[in-house]
């Protein structure tokens, strides 16, 4: 018989030896075990971050594209009229472990340079990006390059401004005609919108004004308008006045407190009416004008006089006339330079009595 079975005996013992007390050991020290795998993956970790050469790629959606340049563009005479309302766009970046978290699309600077274009028309730009050791390098964008439309940059002095007035104030007040400031601009932008605007107009409600004595000042929106009345809107056209950036412009009114006052009739009429006539009434049509002014001026004035009066010499019926009115010292205004006065010529009554 062969010896070679209890040869062997004494090894295989043995290993089912160790491999009795490895378990042993293994399940006795279960917890030291997990927490030297959890140090060791720290560890791990720990070096993993801090090695720049380990990157990971990240998609970053809903990107904005920066313009820059725009400043430098209009320097060099020219402005973008189309093609700058962008839609976000998609990127992704090689991003290096220790930062992965913590990068966002900023940190890549998305943008396009306006201050590259040098001439008219229809221009491609390059959308560009930044890469640095921190963030790593940007590897893909969902779009390359815009398209862009670009007018020659065009400035006019002088553009005149017009105020249309309207409304009234509330009774007892009177205001002197408005001004604006400034009374004319300096418009400039693409020169298809620029060469197009006759005027600068703004509309200027009266009834907007508190009714208070003294100065008023209203800031009031102005528009562009051509020659045909069309009115051009665009944020690409400024307007401007001695260097500074207009979206008002300001009115200025002076508010006076008013008065009515009664016509002075007394003395109007000269002359003697023809035999068998006489005069029966004086009217004056309006009987009260208003005044304004200052109101230690109006407050003295009881009654204004005219200037003339209506010779009713050998007069047979009813005289009218316009008769100026005398403005008193002191009145800014009054409702009515001339009142249309009235004498009224009858035949006489009778005279009562005489003998039977």
């Amino acid at each position: 018989m062969s010896d070679k079975p209890q040869k062997h005996e004494p090894q295989k013992r043995a290993l089912r030896e160790v491999a009795r007390s490895a378990l042993s050991f293994i399940k006795s020290n279960w917890k030291l075990k997990l927490v030297s795998l959890a140090v060791a993956l720290i560890i791990w970790g720990g070096l993993i971050s801090e090695d720049a050469t380990l990157t990971r790629e990240k998609t970053f959606t809903d990107v904005q594209v920066a313009i820059t340049g725009t400043e430098t563009l209009q320097r060099n005479g020219l402005v973008i009229t189309r093609g700058l309302d962008l839609a976000p766009i998609r990127i992704k970046a090689e991003v290096p472990q220790r930062v992965y978290e913590g990068a966002a699309a900023t940190n890549y600077s998305v943008r396009v340079d306006a201050g590259r274009i040098s001439a008219p028309g229809e221009q491609k730009l390059p959308i560009l990006t930044s890469a640095s050791n921190i963030y790593g390098t940007v590897t893909w964008m969902s779009e390359e390059a815009i398209t862009v439309y670009v007018e020659e940059y065009v400035t006019r002095r002088r553009v005149p401004v017009s105020l249309e007035t309207f409304g009234s104030l509330r009774d007892g007040f009177y205001a002197a005609p408005p001004s604006v400031d400034p009374g004319n601009v300096v418009i400039s932008g693409p020169r298809s919108l620029v060469e197009r605007v006759a005027q600068v107009t703004a509309a200027y409600n009266q009834q907007s004004v508190d009714g208070e004595a003294g100065i008023v000042y209203s800031a009031v929106p102005f528009r562009l308008v051509t020659r045909d009345g069309e009115e051009i809107s665009s944020d690409l056209v400024s307007v401007t006045s001695e260097n500074v950036l207009l979206d008002t412009l300001l009115v200025e009114q002076r508010v006076y407190p008013t008065k009515s006052v009664p016509v002075n009739l007394t003395g109007v009429v000269r002359g003697e009416a023809a035999e068998g006539f006489a005069v029966v009434a004086v009217t004056a049509d309006p009987a009260y004008l208003v005044v304004a002014g200052e109101q230690a001026d109006i407050d003295g004035i009881r009654m204004l006089n005219l200037l003339s009066d209506i010779d009713v010499s050998d007069r047979r019926d009813t005289v009218i006339r316009a008769l100026r009115v005398d403005k008193p010292n002191g009145v800014i205004h009054l409702s009515d330079n001339a009142v249309y006065v009235s004498v009224e010529i009858e035949p006489a009554p009778p005279l009562s009595g005489g003998n039977p």
